[in-house]
């Protein structure tokens, strides 16, 4: 479970909420979430070397989006209570749509 979202005050939450009223706010967490899926991404290149996910080219954000988009619903948006499974079948869910392609990179030939 992201702590960030969990513990109180959330410092991601509130970034998130000034983002709506700063610009300044905003660019701040962009580049915050582009730099933590960029950092990230050795997680999804692993995966593919241990066999875990397709041996095809993936977009390594768009997989790690889709392995966490539904934390951030349930505890952001809903603000439900933390589930402690709701990690694991994100990513396993994930793990299933980049096993059928949904995440491959499509590679276009040059005319």
């Amino acid at each position: 479970m992201p702590q960030s979202l969990v513990v109180q005050p959330s410092f991601a939450v509130a970034l998130m909420a000034a983002s709506f009223r700063s610009e300044q706010a905003a660019r701040a967490q962009t580049q915050l979430w582009t730099d933590r899926y960029a950092q990230c991404e050795i997680i999804v290149e692993r995966a593919v070397e241990r066999g875990e996910l397709p041996a095809q080219p993936t977009d390594a954000r768009s997989l790690l989006i889709a392995a966490t988009a539904p934390l951030y619903h349930q505890l952001v948006l809903l603000r439900a209570d933390p589930d402690p499974h709701l990690p694991k079948r994100a990513a396993e869910a994930a793990v299933l749509a980049a096993g059928a392609g949904a995440f491959s990179v499509r590679r276009t030939r040059p005319l």
